[in-house]
């Protein structure tokens, strides 16, 4: 339900070293894939500039363009996404396999057009170049591309051919660049995006084509039947928003600092801050590879008992063991994965430090890392709240938890920078995540102490499915009698 782990459980559940190997692995594509691949090709392309001695102006551009279309990018297709992942899971457990394909179709249709409007919109008054323009367009749509993908993955258990479409991808990327610039007649940014876009545009036909081979492509071409999911889950997509700007709020607040500076005359962004925090939040890739191994895997087994208990008339003795024996497992696995992470956070505290003093950043920016790694270690862990939060489906209350989050980054960070300037960067992240993460422990235990009554009389006696705009247009795509069906295919 809050999509991840539809089809790595039955991975999870082998006990011999191989099993294991496996398991990790796929939650590691699955979960930090895209984004280590994209950190790889980014440094390794820098290498690359570096050694062709390109001039400090071409390489901030080539930043630039590809820390905008990440950012950007996961803003925009952050709702969309996760409310999306609600649709899928109903397609797998109804065994609505044609579905799957169209909607992957769907969604990236509607974030492609959204994606268009939004840069024609930015680049329109922008004096870079029509061909940089298109490839910064390109990366971006490529990215649109990944993020929602990337849901899909665990429906997809071909893991070994979507890891070697990856690494080629990766690799093709550095390639054209290398050979781009030795040919010399391009700007050495262009010739990197042109190589970015060349190497995310192979993993996403990759993607393509694992998922069209495993569930077939669509029956009747309904790609737009999930729009009413955007209406029946609109907390979960508020939610997901919430996270999204909560997480980028104090970068987009820096960049209009001093420590800002504006590149090409069209992107404006601090390297400085943001390299540190890039660095800060690759310290939390074992958070989000455990959760999915152990603390998710662990917890849905007794999530599944308690449920089965209560669906299939079990009696009050079974459904209050059930309850119990799933919240002790909730808390534990809890506990074990903010340690098994807190043991990570400190070693890239230490290692992380003595790196960055070798590659001669300043002793303020050292001391920013420092409160970053902590700063995403809460973050990391409040996501994993509002996860469980969504298993249960507590909509109100994990829209809550990253509402608190958006508005205490936004409240801290502009307040922090008018009272104490540069000195606060970093450390308003600090308090605004911290905030929230206390606030989520205690909603979470509060939610679990009333458990059997959130579950028994927090749902409506009779459930109607939320209608708006979303589901009004898709009626009009396909008709009021379709609807009417409940889209059975």
């Amino acid at each position: 339900m809050a999509g991840v782990g539809f089809e790595l459980k039955k991975l999870f559940k082998a006990r011999t070293a191989t099993g294991k190997l496996k398991a990790y692995s796929a939650s590691l594509v699955i979960t930090t894939g895209p984004f280590i691949l994209l950190a790889g090709m980014m440094l390794t392309i820098q290498g690359l500039f570096a050694k062709a001695q390109v001039p400090q102006s071409e390489s901030l551009l080539f930043i630039g363009t590809t820390v905008y279309a990440f950012v950007f990018s996961q803003i925009l297709s952050s709702g969309f996404v996760t409310a999306q992942t609600r649709y899928l899971a109903d397609c797998l457990s109804e065994k609505r396999y044609g579905d799957i394909t169209a909607s992957l179709f769907g969604i990236n249709a509607l974030l492609l057009g959204l994606g268009a409007l939004a840069a024609f919109l930015f680049y329109l008054p922008s004096p870079l170049p029509w061909v940089d323009k298109v490839l910064g367009y390109l990366f971006f749509s490529e990215m649109l591309l990944i993020w929602s993908q990337g849901v899909y993955l665990t429906a997809v258990r071909q893991f070994k051919g979507l890891v070697l479409g990856y690494l080629a991808g990766a690799v093709a990327g550095v390639l054209v660049t290398g050979v781009l610039l030795t040919g010399g007649e391009l700007p050495a940014a262009r010739c990197g995006v042109a190589g970015v876009d060349v190497g995310m545009g192979m993993i996403v036909l990759t993607f393509y084509l694992a998922l069209y081979d495993y569930f077939g492509p669509p029956r009747q071409g309904r790609v737009f039947w999930f729009l009413s999911i955007l209406d029946q889950h609109w907390k979960v997509f508020l939610e997901a928003m919430a996270y999204s700007l909560g997480l980028f709020l104090p970068n987009l607040m820096i960049w209009q600092g001093s420590w800002g500076t504006v590149v090409g005359g069209t992107y404006r962004f601090a390297p400085v801050y943001d390299i540190i925090t890039c660095y800060a939040f690759l310290s939390i890739l074992p958070l989000r590879t455990m959760f999915v191994v152990s603390a998710e895997t662990e917890f849905y087994d007794r999530y599944a008992i308690y449920f089965d208990a209560i669906i299939h008339k079990g009696n009050y003795r079974d459904i209050e063991d059930g309850r119990q024996t799933l919240l002790f497992t909730m808390w534990f696995e809890l506990r074990k994965l903010m340690g098994f992470q807190f043991l990570f956070t400190l070693l890239a505290l230490a290692g992380g430090t003595y790196v960055l003093t070798l590659a001669n950043v300043d002793f303020e920016a050292a001391n920013l890392y420092d409160i970053l790694l902590m700063a995403a270690y809460f973050t990391g862990v409040t996501e994993v709240i509002s996860i469980l939060f969504l298993y249960f489906d507590a909509q109100e209350q994990a829209l809550r938890l990253m509402g608190l989050y958006f508005l205490g980054t936004l409240v801290l960070g502009l307040g922090g920078i008018a009272l104490f300037g540069e000195s606060s960067y970093g450390f308003t992240f600090f308090l605004s995540s911290g905030l929230a993460l206390f606030y989520g422990l205690h909603s979470l235990d509060h939610f679990a102490d009333r458990l059997n009554y959130y579950i028994f009389c927090g749902q409506p006696m009779f459930y109607r499915p939320r209608v708006s705009f979303m589901t009004h247009l898709r009626d009009k795509l396909y008709g009021v009698k379709e609807s009417q069906k409940g889209g059975s295919l």
